[in-house]
């Protein structure tokens, strides 16, 4: 028999899309696996659209009797999982599986040693519509977490292979071991995401088997727009360089990270500029930690020889990528 997975659902106000989420769901070829559903005291008709898959036996559902802050909601999902699933896969209201996700991510776990090695199941995605497939090659199938997460900390395209929760199977015993997510942090995902990989392997599927929904009201949009993934990416990317403790990097490796970090920073802030909101700007700037400001002066260089460069060329200049998302 294959291992149980439980699929959370958190959602508030989803009746726009949580519909065809659950579809996307139950559509799956992969048995056994239950839907928990926690409805965070929705009051719009998510309740109505949750009650029409009331009859199938592989759905329960949570309803909070006030509203939990969006964090505490995810925590809550999460507990809600049943003590006997191997794996966890995190799906929002506005995010959809694919054909045959389950089935691949499992497969993919099993095969690399089991949630007991492997902390992570990734594989290729679609943001909204467009594609993401990561930087591993199609012979990588298992890697070593610590060495994957050396990359992700030193090359900022790496970071595209491991996304939201949405893209991702999670192994439930390494959940229990080192979560849950911290509610004080909007990107405590990739926190944890982090820290699993210091200590487990990463599975990888090289076909697309999620969609992860993102557009200018979602969660993720906001936090880029207001700017707490560039500030929370310096907790993650390196005040926490001590914890990964299975992580190896040079003196001169962690300055690179510190410089990838503010030019992270600075093409927020011009973009902010360039919007008209100073007010953003420099209330960014005041969250630079102060030991890396030195390199602000080469980051701004860094900029400049970028915008030089395409006006030269007779390009657009851009200050910062509109989906410039990945922590």
């Amino acid at each position: 028999m294959h291992p149980l997975v439980s699929v959370l659902l958190p959602v508030y106000n989803g009746e726009a899309t949580l519909h065809e989420a659950i579809e996307s769901v139950l559509e799956q070829d992969y048995d056994p696996f239950e839907l928990v559903i926690v409805d965070n005291a929705s009051t719009d008709g998510t309740a109505e659209i949750i009650a029409g898959f009331k009859n199938d036996w592989r759905v329960r559902v949570v309803r909070n009797d006030y509203t939990l802050p969006r964090l505490d909601n995810f925590v809550k999902a999460f507990d809600s999982a049943s003590s006997e699933s191997r794996w966890l896969k995190f799906t929002g209201d506005d995010d959809r599986l694919l054909p045959g996700c389950l089935w691949e991510m499992v497969q993919a776990g099993e095969a690399a040693g089991g949630p007991e090695q492997v902390g992570l199941v990734s594989s290729h995605y679609y943001d909204s519509d467009r594609l993401v497939t990561g930087i591993l090659t199609q012979e990588s199938v298992v890697v070593k977490g610590s060495q994957f997460l050396r990359r992700m900390l030193l090359e900022p395209e790496a970071r595209s292979t491991i996304f939201s929760p949405a893209s991702l199977l999670i192994s439930h015993p390494v959940y229990r071991e080192l979560g849950p997510f911290r509610t004080d942090l909007l990107h405590a995902d990739s926190e944890l995401f982090y820290r699993i990989l210091n200590r487990y392997d990463l599975a990888f599927v090289h076909k697309p088997l999620t969609v992860t929904g993102y557009h200018k009201e979602s969660g993720q949009a906001g936090s880029t727009a207001m700017g707490h993934t560039f500030s929370e990416s310096y907790l993650i990317r390196y005040d926490h360089l001590k914890q990964y403790d299975n992580v190896r990097v040079s003196a001169m490796q962690v300055e690179k990270i510190k410089l990838n970090l503010v030019k992270d920073s600075i093409g927020f802030m011009l973009a902010r500029v360039a919007g008209g909101q100073w007010g953003l700007a420099l209330g960014h700037l005041k969250k630079i930690p102060p030991k890396a400001w030195y390199h602000l002066p080469l980051g701004c260089g860094y900029f400049a020889g970028l915008a030089l460069n395409k006006l030269i060329r007779g390009e657009k200049v851009r200050l910062l990528k509109e989906r410039n998302k990945e922590q």
